[in-house]
């Protein structure tokens, strides 16, 4: 697991981390009211920028597909505009996106449950350990 720390008008921003080591896909995991910061380290899955977050300014939380700036890697950001924005519904709905955008991504079928399921749960597991500072 990794950090990447962003300053945004002197406020550090953690950008969480997280690798499931069987897929080749990464999660990402950020508290802040502000959804721009994204655009500072991602672009849109399709490589371009990130052009608009006029749909996404006033939502407590999102999961959004996206490709790292830097690394290249493929993956999906849940944003969450603050800790307390990352209840258990919240948290068990952008889960399910993240894991239904992986396993498009490596065009997997969610007919068979469990591994879909186990990947839910340890999206949802990923974003507990930064609510819980456990990261």
């Amino acid at each position: 697991m990794q950090q990447e720390i962003i300053m945004k008008n002197m406020e550090k921003v953690k950008i969480h981390q997280f690798d499931p080591v069987i897929y080749p896909y990464k999660i990402w995991v950020v508290v802040n009211n502000i959804p721009d910061i994204i655009s500072e380290q991602f672009y849109q899955f399709d490589s371009k920028e990130i052009e608009s977050w006029a749909n996404c300014a006033n939502l407590d939380a999102f999961a959004m597909p996206v490709r790292n700036k830097e690394h290249k890697y493929y993956g999906c950001i849940l944003f969450f505009s603050s800790k307390e924005s990352m209840t258990y519904n919240i948290v068990a709905h952008e889960s399910c996106h993240a894991a239904k955008n992986l396993f498009e991504y490596i065009d997997a079928d969610m007919k068979h449950h469990e591994p879909f399921e186990y990947v839910v749960g340890w999206i949802a597991e990923c974003c507990e350990s930064v609510k819980n500072n456990i990261t």
